[in-house]
């Protein structure tokens, strides 16, 4: 049954990230948009600031899960590269229940409320001239926060697994 829920994370990261890597594509679109009407027209838009850091950060948040199930975050194992599959798996697992837990755990908590009044004040983006909605925007980042919290637990689940296997300890390699 967990390992179902685990393949379930998997696939739902794995989803999300190759469908959120598009959002790059139309980002691009808009800054060549952009480009064209302001170079080429003399005409700039009001809406491209507010629209890049809306899909550049959605396309950042969307991927955090995706990432980690890939294995590509950017890791400083300077000590743990020498350890062995289980003592890594022990770190792993401490610091995600003592370190991640707690704090991403505190990050949704506060951002629930957060997204919850940006929905309910349709709350819009007041430092710009077009001011768009940006309670859209809000909760993609929940939504990415809370994958990203899923695929820590899925890999948390795979470090309790090399943990207690019955294999031997393996070297600093495996």
């Amino acid at each position: 049954m967990v390992r179902k829920f685990v393949n379930f994370i998997d696939a739902l990261n794995l989803f999300v990230g190759r469908s959120a890597k598009w959002l790059v594509l139309i980002l691009t679109g808009c800054f060549t948009y952009e480009v064209i009407m302001r170079y080429g027209f003399n005409n700039p838009t009001v809406w491209i600031f507010d629209v890049s850091y809306m899909l550049g950060g959605s396309f950042f948040v969307l991927g955090m899960g995706y990432t980690l199930l890939k294995n590509n975050h950017v890791r400083v194992d300077v000590f743990s590269s020498k350890f062995n599959v289980k003592v890594k798996a022990f770190i792993e697992i401490v610091l995600t229940l003592f370190l991640f837990y707690p704090a991403w755990g505190i990050l949704i908590y506060r951002a629930i409320p957060y997204v919850y009044r940006s929905w309910i004040t349709k709350e819009k983006a007041l430092e710009s001239f077009w001011q768009p909605p940006i309670y859209p925007f809000k909760t993609i980042f929940l939504i990415g926060v809370i994958l990203l919290l899923l695929q820590v637990t899925a890999e948390l689940y795979r470090s309790f697994e090399v943990f207690f296997s019955k294999g031997g300890a393996g070297d600093a390699n495996s």
